[in-house]
């Protein structure tokens, strides 16, 4: 599938020029990654910690400290309940935007499960009418034989209550970009959205349409199960195989800052794994969580708006040999470890 362009600068080793020395060839060069990281840091109640610089977080890739460039917040403003020039921290650092996008995985037989997807779009509404902010940004797609999307980002509400709505039907989705420069799932997604036909490639194509939004992306993805044709289903419904989509798919989500909050559509689901093997591996493995048993989508709605009320976004730069790639660790603390942290995996280098 065809990638953005990875935010790599080639930094040549210079070699005083000398009729002993070999000429300089490209094996002489490496590939600095611009790798930006998004972190929830609480106590041990789940409240948010404000406040922290540069000096307060420890990144470590393969055991060695990096240094950590720049530090941004992001909030929603409910966490600043004091004026701010006494808040804890430099006003100009913090961001007030949060993106959310509402994903749709929906069976080409919709009947089988319109009572559960009636309630994922109640819930959504609600959550535009009593959760979201004023700088919030919130798109709306679906996935039913590719991906569509029915609302880019917006903070209009009432254009996001109507594409929820058209998110429950078959029709084809919004197919031009808005107006403007302004953060756009569209307009990066052309020329991907074609080749989606299973819930991975939308979910690749997907983020990959908005690793250029300098921020987290909370991907809600309300689905009955992810299997696809390519995944043996064993006995006692474990997953034996994995789709040839998969992992690029979960490169991708990370590469581009995007959590995924997989939430269980059916209420009475199976006991068989099947339900929620895929589920559970795409949250845990982008620093999301996943909703299993969902009698109302309310609370599990409610909790990921509670967790992304503040996060910090750090920027800082890792070398690689030229020409690796490869999926790199990263382990995220702060100094003081009464705090609780949570962060992405690591990420992918040299796609």
């Amino acid at each position: 599938m065809k990638r953005l362009t990875p935010m790599l600068a080639l930094l040549a080793l210079t070699i005083p020029a000398s009729a002993q020395e070999q000429p300089r060839t490209f094996d002489e060069r490496i590939d600095v990654n611009a790798v930006l990281l998004d972190v929830i840091v609480t106590d041990r109640k789940g409240n948010h910690i404000l406040g922290l610089g540069p000096d307060d977080f420890i990144i470590k890739e393969n055991g060695v400290q990096q240094n950590v460039d720049s530090v941004d917040y992001f909030t929603n403003r409910r966490l600043l309940d004091q004026r701010e020039e006494q808040a804890p921290f430099k006003v100009e650092r913090v961001r007030e935007e949060r993106y959310f996008i509402f994903f749709f995985d929906k069976p080409t037989e919709p009947s089988a499960l319109f009572d559960d997807l009636t309630r994922a779009r109640l819930s959504v509404k609600r959550f535009l009418e009593t959760e979201m902010q004023d700088t919030d940004l919130v798109a709306i797609v679906g996935h039913d034989v590719r991906l569509k999307v029915y609302s880019d980002f917006t903070s209009d509400k009432k254009q996001l209550a109507r594409a929820t709505d058209q998110a429950m039907l078959f029709g084809r989705g919004l197919t031009k970009a808005p107006a403007g420069d302004g953060p756009s799932i569209l307009r990066n997604v052309d020329g991907l959205i074609d080749d989606t036909g299973t819930v991975y490639e939308a979910l690749d194509a997907l983020a990959d349409s908005v690793r250029s939004i300098r921020a987290r992306k909370n991907l809600v993805l309300f689905s009955p199960g992810i299997a696809t044709r390519d995944e043996r289903v064993m006995a006692g419904g474990m997953l034996l195989s994995r789709s040839r989509y998969l992992d690029p798919a979960l490169e991708s989500l990370n590469a581009s800052n995007v959590s995924v909050y997989g939430v269980q559509l059916q209420r009475d689901v199976d006991s068989s794994p099947y339900f929620h093997q895929r589920l559970d591996e795409l949250s845990s493995a982008t620093g999301g969580r996943y909703f299993r048993l969902n009698v109302s989508f309310n609370p599990a709605l409610q909790k990921i708006e509670q967790t992304n009320n503040g996060y910090y976004l750090l920027s800082y730069r890792s070398p690689h040999a030229k020409g690796e790639k490869g999926f790199q660790k990263v382990e995220v603390d702060v100094k003081n470890r009464e705090f609780k942290v949570i962060s992405r995996p690591g990420y992918s280098f040299g796609s």
